[in-house]
């Protein structure tokens, strides 16, 4: 089945470029040129994964952001921007966004970047329920509960999960997290941006239960809490 893709780009020469690059059989694309048709193109589609300019018409980036995880919390979400800055990043990250690029890119950068998220998300695939004391993760749906909650997780915080999970024993650094999850040498994830991730999902367990199930080891990185 074709993944769904949406471009949000204002600049109707890059949005064209990258239409050129992910025309395949692997792919729906759409294009929206400013924030309004971004909104209702979201309104009427479900989209495997998005680009999202921050600077646009009408309605900006990371209010986009915002929308996109209240109407289709599984979409992916890779922020653009020309701002090579560490609070951009970070606010990207808080208002839902899973990775960032920095402009200028070329479009083959972010189909490899595209093609990349598709290929961890099949491979760390386990294609089936596991009930983990209060927890249940069933990764055909892509989902996690605890104590029958439901956690609302990007796809990025999703994945970190659920590697930790499947990975009991290990101690993962937040650069083999970059790698693993991201392949970083294809696009702007770092050690922060891993931070912001796991910060958000703490936040999100506490509405649910009191146990922390994700401990950090200093200068070291994350594993699963044993309890």
């Amino acid at each position: 089945m074709k993944k769904r893709l949406l471009i949000i780009e204002d600049e109707e020469a890059i949005a064209d470029l990258i239409v050129q690059r992910f025309q395949t059989s692997l792919y729906d694309v759409d294009v929206a040129t400013d924030g309004k048709e971004a909104l209702s193109l979201l309104s009427t589609n479900n989209y495997d994964l998005a680009t999202v300019d921050i600077m646009l018409p009408y309605i900006d980036g990371l209010t986009l952001c915002k929308k996109f995880r209240e109407h289709s919390p599984q979409t992916f979400l890779i922020l653009v921007s020309a701002l090579d800055e560490e609070e951009t990043k970070l606010k990207g990250y808080a208002y839902g966004a899973d990775d960032y690029i920095i402009k200028p890119f070329s479009p083959k950068e972010l189909l490899a970047k595209v093609e990349s998220h598709f290929r961890r998300e099949a491979t760390l695939s386990s294609k089936q329920s596991k009930i983990i004391e209060n927890l249940q993760l069933n990764d055909d749906i892509k989902e996690i509960k605890i104590n029958g909650f439901l956690l609302e997780l990007t796809p990025s915080e999703y994945l970190l999960f659920f590697t930790l999970l499947n990975n009991p024993k290990k101690l993962f650094s937040r650069e083999e997290f970059s790698y693993l999850i991201y392949e970083n040498n294809l696009g702007e994830i770092d050690s922060r941006g891993i931070d912001s991730h796991i910060s958000h999902i703490r936040k999100k367990i506490k509405k649910c239960d009191t146990i922390e199930y994700i401990k950090t080891v200093h200068g070291q990185g994350y594993i699963i809490n044993e309890h």
